[in-house]
């Protein structure tokens, strides 16, 4: 499989069996996303939530660019959101998921879980392998402006999800998850967290606001056990077996 990041947390995953996963487009600074997507064999388009660096309206204009009707997998708040600015150009074949539900598309299983924000993450299961974007899932743990509850709520929080997707899964092919420099002294973590609870095979952070030097700091978060660590910028590609 081809992994293409598309920027921000907007990655493009073609597979072997010619499904091509879109997460959370924003926007596309390289232009890389228009080749991939007319080249599609089918089109799976996700969207973890509906802050705009994760939902684009723009989304709606692919299903006439592509030989198949592509599946839309998006949050219900995403549809709440619709309903408020009146949308109507909604395309058929577009599901609304709430956390801890399952659907099947194009031969995959899905399966959306809670985030630590609005919105879910989705664990997609094809072939044996589990892929798993987190959306705004993440420990955001604001040590320096934080309440000591708070912070022990976010974590109890953060860790009680990690455990229901556990129940599914212990081992993750490619997890793409924020390391969001913006958090201070702890924006690594909620992936140190997450790499020492599930065997990842290959992690790719993301949602760090250009802040490539801290995200990719992967001394700071890496399970030295186990996996591969890819630092992504905009545009570039990245084949996996």
């Amino acid at each position: 499989m081809e992994i293409t990041y598309i920027g921000h947390s907007g990655f493009a995953i073609e597979l072997d069996n010619g499904s091509t996963l879109i997460f959370d487009y924003f926007k596309d600074n390289e232009d890389v996303a228009d080749a991939i997507i007319k080249k599609a064999g089918k089109l799976l388009v996700f969207a973890s939530h509906s802050h705009p660096d994760h939902f684009n309206h723009e989304i709606f204009n692919w299903h006439a660019t592509v030989s198949h009707e592509p599946c839309y997998i998006l949050s219900n708040d995403i549809r709440k959101k619709l309903k408020r600015q009146h949308f109507d150009k909604i395309p058929p074949h577009t599901s609304f998921m709430h956390a801890n539900e399952t659907l099947e598309c194009k031969n995959l299983v899905i399966r959306s879980f809670e985030s630590t924000d609005i919105g879910v993450s989705f664990l997609i299961e094809y072939d044996g392998l589990f892929i798993f974007h987190a959306g705004d899932l993440n420990n955001w743990h604001w040590q320096e402006e934080s309440t000591p509850q708070e912070i022990k709520q976010m974590q109890s929080r953060f860790l009680s999800i990690l455990k229901r997707i556990k129940t599914i899964t212990t081992d993750i092919h490619i997890a793409m998850f924020p390391v969001d420099p913006r958090i201070g002294g702890d924006f690594s973590l909620g992936a140190r967290q997450f790499v020492n609870m599930f065997k990842v095979d290959n992690f790719i952070p993301m949602h760090q606001w250009g802040d490539f030097e801290k995200s990719c700091n992967f001394g700071l978060y890496r399970n030295s056990n186990f996996g591969k660590y890819h630092c992504m910028h905009d545009g570039d590609k990245l084949s996996i077996k």
